[in-house]
C-alpha cells in the first residue's frame, strides 16, 4: 500500500473488520444493512460468477432483499488475504473507478444455504471466494464479486432466478 500522507490507507484489521461486515450483512439477512455497506457511486457492483453485474446501491439491495426471502445465509471459516491483489490477478475487469483510492482483497468462508420449502429444508455448504474492492477513504464496497457454484443454490430453491 501507498504510505503517502494524502493516500487513505487501511490497517489490516480495518481490512479484516470491512469483510466481516460483509460477512455479518449477508447472514443478518436485512438488505438495508447490507445494502449500506456499498459505496454510492453509480458504478458499484456486486457480481456472481461470471453472470453480469447487478450495478448500483438500490439495484443491489433490491437483489439482495428478494434472495434473502428464499434462502437463509450463515458464514464460518472466513480467511481475509489483507495484501492488495496486485497486477492481472483479478479474472474480470476491474470496476469503473477502480484507482489508487481503492484496494481491492481475497476472502474465502464457507457459507452454509439454507433454503425452506413448503414440506421440507434444505441445507447447501459451498466453499466459496470474495474479491472485495473497498474505497479507502469511505471504507465502503465498490465491488464485490462472489464466486461459488450459486446453481446448486437456485436448484435447491426451485430453480427461480
Amino acid at each position: 500500500m501507498n504510505q503517502n500522507s494524502s493516500d487513505p490507507t487501511l490497517s489490516e484489521a480495518e481490512i479484516i473488520r470491512i469483510a466481516q461486515a460483509y460477512y455479518d450483512g449477508v447472514n443478518s439477512r436485512d438488505p438495508d444493512r447490507l445494502a449500506g455497506l456499498y459505496s454510492s457511486a453509480p458504478s458499484t457492483s456486486l457480481a456472481f460468477n461470471a453472470d453480469p453485474p447487478i450495478v448500483g446501491r438500490a439495484a443491489i439491495r433490491d437483489f439482495c432483499a428478494q434472495f434473502f426471502q428464499a434462502v437463509t445465509v450463515k458464514h464460518e471459516k472466513i480467511e481475509v488475504w489483507v495484501r492488495a491483489l496486485m497486477g492481472g490477478v483479478v479474472p474480470r475487469e476491474m470496476p469503473l473507478g477502480q484507482s489508487a483510492a481503492t484496494i481491492t482483497v481475497v476472502s474465502t468462508a464457507l457459507p452454509t444455504f439454507t433454503i425452506e420449502n413448503a414440506a421440507d429444508s434444505t441445507k447447501l455448504a459451498l466453499p466459496a471466494t470474495s474479491i472485495f474492492t473497498i474505497d479507502k477513504e469511505s471504507r465502503k464496497f465498490v465491488a464485490v464479486h462472489n464466486m461459488f457454484d450459486v446453481g446448486k443454490v437456485y436448484a435447491a430453491a426451485g430453480g427461480a432466478r
